[in-house]
């Protein structure tokens, strides 16, 4: 009798952790990794200011060359091979929207929809990104820039780019490859400010280990200075809208930051 009662409670006790993985944030997941340079990123034991001070990032004082245009660089990317995504990707995701525009989203990286149409944002999660963008901003996806950390798909078997549930988080090696190229966008758009969807991209670009929930919700420098001093690229992370579609309870604080985004712009506008 108690052995049967025991057994219901670990069948219980598994299911509701099961539960509770699936409603997690998947961008609260980053492998271990180094920055582009080699160096391990820096490790923070507390959580950061709320002030939106300047985290530093070493190895990223100044950007690469850069391209005549946009086109350029695009067909730059299109032809990369300069790690293995390059080599089983179906289409090079270079990114969609205005190449003047104020604010730049920057995703994870491609996924299996993105990569056979060859546009960023295109699913579930994408539309969920444009009535955002919409309802909150009055703004449609031409108006902003939307781009990821790296440009092509990262899958787990690359041997079969057409399996669904085949996604997983960039390696170092692919995001080191990739992250010149988001820069050289950044450089020719030269947005005021820059929206990071979920931890990956968060981590990546601020440098930062804390999770999207502990940092979220305020303003920063990015810590790369493509406009040389005095001129920093504005900085505000938030949940992917993938966490949204798994976890409605992360609407409320999404909606607040895309406020903040909305007074950042308005107030651009007046200068």
């Amino acid at each position: 009798m108690a052995h049967g009662y025991m057994k219901k409670e670990l069948k219980d006790l598994a299911a509701d952790l099961a539960a509770y993985i699936k409603e997690l944030d998947e961008d609260t997941y980053m492998p271990p990794h180094k920055n582009v340079t080699g160096d391990r990123l820096p490790v923070t034991s507390k959580k950061l200011p709320d002030t939106g001070r300047r985290i530093p990032v070493t190895g990223h004082k100044s950007p690469a060359p850069q391209p005549a245009d946009m086109d350029t660089l695009a067909a730059e990317i299109r032809k990369c091979h300069k790690c293995q995504l390059g080599n089983s990707r179906l289409n090079a995701v270079v990114g969609v929207g205005n190449p003047g525009a104020k604010v730049v989203f920057v995703g994870e990286g491609p996924g299996f929809q993105e990569d056979h149409k060859g546009e960023p944002f295109v699913g579930r999660s994408g539309q969920l990104l444009d009535k955002i963008l919409d309802t909150v901003l009055g703004l449609k996806r031409e108006d902003v820039y939307i781009a990821n950390i790296v440009k092509c798909h990262p899958m787990i078997n690359p041997e079969n780019p057409e399996a669904h549930g085949n996604d997983r988080p960039p390696t170092i090696e692919e995001i080191s490859a990739c992250r010149p190229y988001l820069e050289r966008q950044l450089t020719l758009i030269k947005p005021r400010c820059i929206v990071t969807l979920g931890s990956v991209a968060t981590k990546v670009l601020l440098g930062v280990t804390q999770g999207i929930s502990f940092v979220r919700g305020k303003w920063y420098d990015y810590p790369v200075e493509l406009f040389g001093p005095g001129h920093p690229i504005k900085v505000l992370p938030t949940y992917h809208p993938a966490a949204l579609l798994r976890n409605p309870n992360l609407k409320r604080d999404t909606w607040e930051d895309m406020k903040m985004l909305k007074a950042f712009l308005e107030s651009e506008a007046v200068k």
